[in-house]
């Protein structure tokens, strides 16, 4: 039918490592024969770093941050995308503790005031509390959501 738009949700998950490969192999195949764009839904940071050009991760229904791989693999800067990174597991140093994100996701019902994510926050200032941060674009491909960048253009993280 060729789509302009394929949405794949989850579409690796519980899948063994090989089929995982050969779902992966289609999608990109589609991607290249069709010209399709894809969205794809993941929480798997390794499937998103083999098929995705650009990458909006979301916390809490928002997106908090928004850039090209290189972008948010290589020069991440809202807190909770750090969590995601600092929480897998080191491949070459296989003793090292992984580092969880403290706390619980809030209830999507009843989120809390200001940055939904200020209540796990590391960085966090007291007006995350009060006021939702705007987009911040770090250039022309990367924006973050986050109070951090208000006065500064410094990674901070």
């Amino acid at each position: 039918m060729q789509p302009d738009l394929l949405i794949a949700d989850e579409a690796t998950t519980a899948l063994d490592v090989t089929i995982q490969a050969q779902v992966l192999k289609l999608i990109n195949e589609l991607k290249q024969k069709y010209n399709t764009s894809m969205l794809i839904i993941t929480h798997d940071l390794g499937i998103v770093a083999e098929v995705c050009d650009t990458v909006s991760i979301m916390y809490a229904g928002q997106i908090i941050e928004h850039g090209t791989l290189v972008d948010i693999f290589d020069n991440y800067y809202h807190p909770y995308t750090k969590g995601l990174f600092d929480s897998l597991p080191d491949i070459e140093n296989r003793h090292a503790e992984l580092k969880p994100i403290k706390g619980q996701i809030p209830d999507p019902t009843n989120l809390p005031s200001g940055c939904p994510f200020h209540p796990r926050c590391n960085y966090a200032k007291p007006c995350c509390s009060q006021t939702a941060p705007d987009a911040k674009w770090i250039n022309e491909t990367h924006y973050v959501r986050c109070h951090l960048y208000d006065d500064t253009d410094d990674n901070m993280l």
